[in-house]
């Protein structure tokens, strides 16, 4: 007879044994001991739990020769007989095969009839939820009143699955998942019993790709055994299982808090060259991510983590080094290569692009992007000391105060009086003694020509931008952290995006008609003008509450606050004169718009060129 798993040897064979679910384990013994055992329990849990093992320990307690007790002989005919799976007076019953009507009229049968061995009768059905409605109000009524010193135990993975009037009449336990430390006491005590020598590493690796299930990590131990023998290694186990070694999930953690991209793919080929599952390593680093999440927030490691005790102070300076935004992106980064590798996609590819995207937020151009890179310079702006300010200069205060990333270049002093504006900066306001045109659609007018309608001349130049009546080069201060007009340009869509990620599509519509135009760091003002005849846009914008939203999503997506001035330009400085439309320019869009096609006409014909013709054809 072929020898049993390691799973059915080292299956508990008393309360004693039983590792974890403390709360299954002390109501089952004061039941026994004060003689109050119901009639009817419902054991819910995943696969793996221990579920039927302790159904298993319950009819041993009832029905040991010492019994009831809580700790069975284990040599009377009664507990070899339940351990074999023998006895006359435990039926197990498999409800997904045995889950007709008539299945249970027969169980009903047999119910009357008294224990033939011992002093209890116990039947238990796996897979409860699988047995049919008609099945369950058959057997609802011999469930409610079995007769005397019979017990009913129903064990499943899905209680939803289970008749509302069959829970009522149950006493309903429910096992967790066991944790990586309990699962390697189930392991090491196997061990020990067998004679296997097995690595502390291999036992953590074990216990992790068990995944809270008992039976499944002694089923990948008596595997190794059969692969390497009596001595297991965590090489061993990482070549079975192919899980990633803990090493290499946290150089990859280490890597995406660097922004080390080349670190990311030399890990990737380590991996590869392993022959270890990219999305099983994908899986573990989630999880790794996972603690780092909750010691980011704690502030600490919490005892229910168990983490091993080297790797503590590791993983709080690496919940520190990522933050909450980076941790969390990166998992949904992960996540999201894990279902697009269900759906068929290559996956070393996605586990690769997802872990570089969570290192390098710059090549990633959501929002959840966006809002890593603030929140990494905010953390940098934090622990910057700001350097002295510099002396004045002639032209001005000096603009080292500001880093120069976020300043301007000021123009030339030599640059000519009619040369066009700096991209993304506001033009002065015309002197009065100017001539020529007015300036382009950039350059809003010096007053305002109705009610409602801001001024936006010299105070609109922008951070790095000669004021008008100052000498170039010598422009107002930009305070730190304030982006230029540019940079408000580029991240404006992302503005109208983050209105309507807050549930403001409306205004986001209404303000999406509008452009800034110029940015005041001291004031801390961000000008946003509307083209003309949009009269009624500006008075809905400039609502007190459209105001706070357009204000919390400016900065939201600019990082810094930024309170909105609504304004409307002129109509001449929304469009320019046009230019005077010729005759040709107006037949060739004539051509163009119909799709026409020009024929020229030869010279007509006289009549007696045509008196000719028809007597030569005559």
């Amino acid at each position: 007879m072929a020898e049993q798993s390691l799973y059915r040897r080292h299956r508990p064979q008393s309360f004693a044994e039983v590792v974890g679910q403390e709360h299954v384990v002390r109501t089952l013994g004061n039941a026994i001991e004060r003689d109050r055992v119901h009639h009817a329990y419902l054991f819910v849990g995943s696969r793996g739990t221990g579920k039927t093992s302790m159904a298993k320990i319950l009819a041993r307690s009832l029905n040991c020769v010492d019994g009831p007790t809580l700790e069975p002989c284990g040599v009377c005919d009664s507990c070899v007989a339940i351990a074999n799976g023998s006895s006359m007076d435990v039926i197990e019953m498999d409800a997904a095969s045995n889950r007709s009507v008539e299945d249970i009229r027969a169980l009903r049968e047999r119910v009357g009839y008294a224990p033939p061995e011992g002093t209890w009768k116990v039947y238990i059905l796996d897979e409860a939820h699988m047995l049919t409605r008609e099945a369950w109000n058959a057997f609802l009524k011999t469930l409610e009143e079995p007769p005397p010193h019979t017990v009913f135990i129903l064990a499943t993975t899905e209680a939803h699955k289970v008749m509302p009037t069959i829970v009522d009449r149950c006493q309903r336990f429910d096992f967790g998942r066991p944790a990586p430390d309990e699962i390697a006491i189930v392991l090491r005590r196997a061990a020990d019993v067998e004679g296997i020598k097995v690595d502390e590493g291999a036992v953590g690796a074990i216990a992790r790709a068990a995944n809270g299930s008992f039976r499944d990590a002694l089923g990948t131990l008596d595997q190794l055994v059969a692969y390497s023998g009596a001595e297991i290694a965590t090489a061993d186990v990482l070549a079975v299982l192919g899980v990633a070694d803990s090493e290499l999930v946290f150089r990859a953690t280490e890597a995406i808090a660097a922004g080390d991209g080349a670190e990311i793919l030399r890990a990737s080929a380590e991996l590869a060259a392993a022959g270890h599952d990219p999305s099983r390593f994908a899986t573990d680093l989630v999880a790794h991510l996972r603690r780092l999440v909750v010691i980011a927030t704690l502030d600490e490691v919490p005892d229910h983590l168990l983490v091993v005790p080297e790797h503590e102070a590791r993983m709080v300076e690496q919940a520190g080094r990522l933050g909450e935004v980076a941790i969390v992106r990166a998992i949904d980064e992960l996540a999201a290569a894990l279902a697009a590798i269900r759906d068929g996609d290559e996956a070393r590819l996605t586990v690769e692009l997802a872990l570089l995207r969570s290192a390098r937020p710059e090549i990633d151009p959501t929002r959840a992007a966006m809002a890593e890179r603030l929140e990494r310079l905010e953390r940098a702006l934090a622990g910057a000391t700001p350097a002295p300010a510099a002396p004045a200069s002639p032209s001005g205060p000096a603009a080292q105060a500001a880093p120069a990333a976020q300043r301007a270049p000021a123009p030339p002093a030599t640059e000519p009086a009619d040369a066009p504006p700096r991209p993304g900066t506001a033009a002065a306001a015309p002197r009065p003694d100017a001539s020529g045109p007015r300036p382009d659609a950039s350059a809003p007018g010096p007053e305002a020509s109705a009610p409602g309608r801001a001024a936006v001349g010299p105070a609109a130049v922008a951070p790095g931008a000669p004021a008008a009546g100052e000498p170039a080069g010598g422009g107002a201060v930009t305070a730190v952290g304030a982006p230029g007009l540019e940079r408000v340009i580029e991240l404006w869509p992302g503005i109208l995006d983050q209105m309507r990620q807050a549930g403001e599509g409306l205004l986001s519509a209404v303000v999406g008609s509008a452009r800034p135009v110029a940015v005041d760091a001291e004031a801390g003002t961000l000008t946003i003008a509307f083209p003309p005849d949009s009269a009624f846009n500006l008075r809905k914008a400039d609502g007190k509450e459209s105001r706070e939203a357009v204000a919390g999503a400016i900065a939201t997506v600019l990082g810094v606050s930024l309170r909105p001035v609504f304004t409307m330009l002129d109509r001449t400085e929304h469009e320019p004169e046009a230019a005077p439309v010729g005759e040709d320019d107006l037949f060739e869009r004539f051509v163009a718009e119909f799709d026409a096609e020009i024929v020229i006409d030869e010279e007509p014909e006289q009549p007696e060129q045509a008196e000719e013709r028809i007597e030569e054809t005559s």
